[in-house]
């Protein structure tokens, strides 16, 4: 036990050292966090005045004039128009009109517009986001007038259906925001962040045992602990080293959110319940450790890194048959797929943090992947163990698929 305590604190204290895990922990999170504090801050003073410049654009105190030869618009309703478009007697009057700078410009309605729907638009200089805005205007004034001027009809064309939803059982009804962003956003981020951290943590334990391996290390280590205490002291240490990871990434997670929030509209609303973040802890530590427990495994038997960063996706194909599967975790979390995702040992890790993350999740399912993931990480463990033997470790032969699973099971 003191062997694998020292083999620990030396694994841990090198890893946390490294310049690569100070960058991964504090600037990958703090970079946009510093973006979005400053995007905050410059929205914060330059909103206003860019709120002014679109107003003057798009509500330019000049209006624009009406010359309508069909006959079709009588009237004119302040409610309709704001001043915006005025019933000019005709086109010269129009003209000199716009000369005297009292209009924008003036359109044009053909005598025969009933049959050619015929509207021209006539002004001295271009200015797009004023025509966008009047024409709409137009479009309104010309059907309020063809409704005989009948504004309840109007209204009622206008915004024809206002819909209500109802769900005949709200406890398995899907009532999340369909419209939000935050919908699939925060599930997408907690299973991108829970891939990514199992699988860079189990992948340091594959380079750790490769690397010792290939620099002779490895025969060192064994003149003075036991292999199994060698593997079970790297595999701790570089779950810490993870775990922390996760803490710092967790939390530059909430302060994007919380900072963002005042810039940008669609990060506003984000919270983590405190219960996703306790679940996160044992179905990360047990994850990493299940995933861990195999990559060092593969690094028990390769002869060489890079033979085994080769053999290791296939171990890695559970966790990217979830990501695969993404979409419909999130819109359907209740389908017997997903639940069998979130209850199966090798993609619950994952697919129950994303289900955990909608919070549509009955208790006893994530009580029973917990034990089941918990019974799984025993007996990887105990297999893993058959693997770290001085004869395996010393061995220079060629790695094998087949070999691997048959002694990790079967042992030797």
């Amino acid at each position: 036990m003191d062997d694998m305590r020292k083999v620990f604190n030396f694994e841990f204290l090198n890893i946390i050292r490294r310049k690569s895990f100070f960058l991964s922990v504090i600037l990958i999170p703090l970079i946009p966090t510093v973006i979005l504090f400053v995007l905050g801050k410059l929205n914060t003073e330059q909103s206003k005045s860019l709120t002014e410049v679109f107003t003057a654009e798009a509500a330019n105190p000049l209006p624009i004039g009406v010359v309508d030869q069909s006959g079709l618009i009588t009237a004119y309703p302040k409610w309709l128009t704001d001043g915006a478009l005025i019933e000019v007697a005709d086109e010269a009057t129009a003209r000199q009109k716009i000369a005297d700078n009292q209009l924008e410009g003036f359109y044009l309605i053909e005598p025969n517009y009933l049959e050619t729907g015929k509207v021209t638009y006539l002004k001295p200089e271009i200015n797009m986001v004023t025509e966008i805005v009047q024409q709409g205007v137009l479009d309104d004034l010309i059907t309020y007038n063809l409704m005989n001027q009948d504004q309840a009809l109007y209204l009622r064309y206008t915004n024809p259906v206002s819909f209500n939803y109802s769900f005949i059982n709200e406890e398995t009804a899907d009532t999340r925001d369909q419209e939000n962003f935050l919908t699939m956003g925060v599930p997408y981020s907690i299973t991108m962040l829970f891939y990514t951290i199992i699988i860079v943590g189990s992948s340091f334990m594959l380079n750790a045992i490769g690397k010792d391996k290939e620099n002779k290390t490895i025969e060192v280590l064994l003149t003075s602990a036991k292999p199994f205490q060698i593997f079970l002291g790297k595999l701790l240490a570089y779950g810490a080293a993870s775990l922390t990871q996760m803490f710092a990434w967790v939390g530059a997670f909430l302060v994007i959110a919380k900072l963002g929030g005042a810039s940008i509209s669609f990060l506003q609303g984000i919270d983590l319940p405190a219960n996703i973040i306790l679940w996160a802890i044992p179905f990360f530590v047990l994850g990493y450790l299940i995933y861990g427990s195999l990559m060092a495994g593969i690094g028990a038997m390769a002869p060489n890194i890079r033979e085994g960063n080769q053999s290791s996706f296939i171990l890695m194909l559970p966790l990217i048959f979830v990501l695969i599967n993404i979409s419909q975790l999130i819109t359907e979390p209740r389908r017997p797929m997903s639940v069998v995702l979130s209850l199966f040992p090798l993609t619950s890790p994952v697919a129950m943090m994303t289900r955990l993350s909608i919070g549509q999740v009955p208790f006893w399912q994530v009580s029973l992947a917990l034990l089941l993931l918990l019974g799984f990480t025993f007996l990887v463990i105990r297999a893993v163990a058959n693997l770290f033997s001085s004869q395996i470790l010393l061995s220079g032969e060629k790695f094998n698929l087949k070999s691997f699973f048959k002694t990790l099971f079967l042992a030797r």
